[in-house]
């Protein structure tokens, strides 16, 4: 202190600049921590019921000592005409003055600022402070004044937050302005011995994964230590309320982070997973009505183990951070492919890998993609309309992820867009094709429960004569009453896909109509187990050859869909054949059962028996009938679905 004070005396106030920007930053972190205050306690007041926070965790990291202050959000009243009850208003103004002015001491009369810059600071402060009420001194506060204090959104009007942020601003620039030596990369002054390994591992971070901002401004850092506590501050990117300070303290460390994006902000949070870190609430500031307004701040501690915990966890806070540049952009760039979960989960795994997402959008963003839809002959997407709604949202994060990974990598290898560009569309032909195969998995999982059905019906028929085991008859139509329900669980997953964008619209056609079938099945094997007696000779054989027919017709439109899985644009000659020949195959049991189902309908005119039985026989035949009808359609629709979307692809 004597030696500051002489200094002082003998006129040589540039030797004690670096000690009075430490202390002006220490002041910045207590200005934020005010206006949070002030913003917590209005909207504690506006939303009474809600939950909220004392902020008791900023002051303590901000270093303020009184602890009344923990009281205030709770005990905020919300008033007539707009106005506030806030407990000590006038202290808190007061506070926050003082540190805005405590922030100033070093730019004010430094001539590394020089006089115009003085005295923009100090009118814009008169001004700011003209219209402060007169009510302060009585705890009133109105929601407006609030505004003028908080407000961030500079074509709104100034405001005390716009000159802390424009302070803190020249206050780094007076930092790299001072800095008396460079720790691989970070301008740092002020510092111990034993700081620099913490500023080399933090540097060590920040540089192993820089490059991957490509042309892209940002990740300056100083480093500077006041009092007990080493203070490494980094820039991440060009946004003004985007910051991130580290405290640094015995092998404790606390993170103070703000963001304008809430999203960003629980991105960030979630990349620390590895490590123990406790996060406070977020806080969440505007102004009444102004969107454009809205700001958030977190305070991240984590507790090493020992020194080496400590330096692995600044060094991995460190590689974090480029992951963060663009990041918002990037996201509104993704969101035109696919959902808001798949957009995060491809980020978080760009972060986790090292690619990023700068790479992505160096070469274009979005419109790498809409050029790889027009390589593989897909149309630009119309409005509304995203990747996902073809592909589906895991099919399109497999493509999205691959297309940042190429876009990084290609980019840092010094690979030609050209290149990058094709490796991308070939990927989407790739995913394209995927899809078709698992869409018609689903298919032929369908397809297999309508011939367990079909071979039900069939055998059954075979043994209905004197003497049948009705208790195994009974067990047949329970089998298949599950494998029909099998078979709808199979159109409803189709249908939740469609529902989220899955390119199921010609498949879940072809199962909806493939399920009239399964119906039609379940229900006449039902209708056997009402039969009383054995099948009378003149419908029985014409009935058992109804239903070989349309077991065969099941295996064969098995077979077919089997097929079509294969299928795609370079198919050969012999796997189209295949495929096709089992339509033809499934057209012409659709014709001869016709004639089988006639023959029954004709025993009518010789029936001897029972017309009860007569009526179950002749229900019976229809259900066989239009079941084989339906696989029929069925494969009609397959065969147009490859002829105009597989083999033209």
């Amino acid at each position: 202190m004597a030696k500051t004070q002489i200094v002082s005396q003998i006129g040589e106030q540039e030797l004690l600049l670096p000690a009075r920007v430490a202390e002006a930053l220490v002041a910045n972190d207590r200005a934020k921590y005010v206006m949070s205050l002030l913003q917590a306690a209005r909207e504690h007041a506006d939303q009474p019921d809600a939950a909220f926070t004392d902020l008791r965790q900023e002051r303590l990291a901000c270093g303020v000592a009184d602890t009344q202050l923990d009281s205030v959000v709770e005990n905020c009243r919300k008033g007539r005409a707009g106005e506030y009850y806030i407990p000590s208003a006038a202290n808190i103004h007061d506070r926050l003055i003082g540190d805005i002015r405590g922030m100033m001491v070093p730019l004010v009369p430094a001539p590394l600022s020089g006089p115009p810059l003085q005295e923009r600071y100090e009118q814009r402060l008169t001004t700011l402070l003209a219209d402060a009420p007169a009510a302060l001194t009585e705890d009133r506060v109105s929601g407006a004044y609030i505004d003028r204090i908080t407000s961030g959104q500079r074509d709104k009007g100034d405001s005390l937050h716009l000159l802390v942020m424009d302070l803190h601003k020249g206050l780094n620039r007076l930092q790299r302005q001072l800095a008396t030596e460079m720790i691989d990369g970070a301008c740092v002054y002020g510092v111990r011995d034993d700081d620099r390994p913490l500023i080399a591992a933090f540097m060590a971070g920040v540089n192993q994964t820089r490059e991957l901002k490509f042309d892209h401004p940002g990740l300056g850092t100083t480093a500077t230590r006041s009092g007990d506590r080493l203070m490494i501050q980094n820039d991440i990117g060009m946004t003004d309320a985007h910051v991130l300070v580290v405290h640094v303290e015995g092998e404790r460390v606390t993170l103070t982070y703000t963001d304008v994006h809430i999203e960003r902000l629980v991105f960030f949070q979630n990349l620390f997973e590895r490590f123990a870190l406790s996060w406070n609430d977020t806080l969440s500031r505007r102004g009444e009505g102004l969107r454009e307004d809205l700001y958030h701040l977190c305070l991240g501690t984590f507790v090493a183990q020992d020194r080496t915990d400590l330096l692995g966890y600044l060094s991995f806070l460190g590689s974090r951070l480029v992951f963060l540049i663009d990041w918002n952009r990037a996201r509104k760039r993704l969101r035109k492919f696919a959902p808001r979960r798949v957009c995060l989960e491809v980020l978080r795994w760009a972060a986790d890998h090292n690619y990023g997402h700068r790479g992505f959008l160096t070469l274009g963003g979005e419109q790498l993609v809409f050029d790889a839809l027009q390589n593989v002959g897909k149309i630009p997407l119309p409005p509304g309309v995203q990747l996902s709604d073809f592909l589906g949202p895991e099919r399109t994060a497999e493509f999205l992820k691959f297309t940042l990974q190429k876009s990084s990598e290609g980019l840092r290898a010094g690979r030609s867009e050209f290149l990058i560009r094709d490796e991308i569309s070939a990927e989407l032909r790739r995913c394209i094709d995927t899809a078709h195969q698992g869409l018609l998995g689903v298919a032929a999982e369908h397809a297999s429960c309508i011939v367990e059905l079909a071979i039900a019906a069939r055998d059954t028929l075979l043994i209905l004569g004197p003497g049948f085991d009705r208790e195994s008859l009974q067990r047949t139509v329970k089998r298949a009453r599950k494998w029909e329900h099998a078979a709808d669980e199979l159109v409803k997953r189709s249908r939740e896909a469609r529902g989220r964008g899955d390119e199921s619209g010609p498949i879940l056609d072809l199962l909806v109509t493939a399920d009239d079938s399964a119906d039609g099945l379940e229900e006449a094997i039902y209708w056997m187990s009402l039969l009383v007696d054995e099948v009378h000779a003149d419908s029985g054989a014409p009935l058992q050859s109804l239903a070989g027919l349309l077991a065969q017709a099941a295996q064969e439109y098995l077979k077919a869909v089997e097929n079509a899985r294969c299928l795609h644009r370079g198919s050969s000659r012999e796997q189209v054949a295949d495929f096709l020949e089992a339509v033809d195959r499934i057209i012409t049991l659709e014709h001869q059962s016709d004639d089988a189902h006639r023959s029954v309908q004709a025993g009518v005119l010789t029936f001897a028996g029972n017309f009860k039985q007569w009526h179950v026989v002749t229900g019976l035949t229809d259900r066989l009938e239009e079941s084989t009808d339906a696989l029929m359609r069925s494969v009609l629709l397959l065969r147009d679905y490859i002829f105009s979307e597989v083999l033209r692809r």
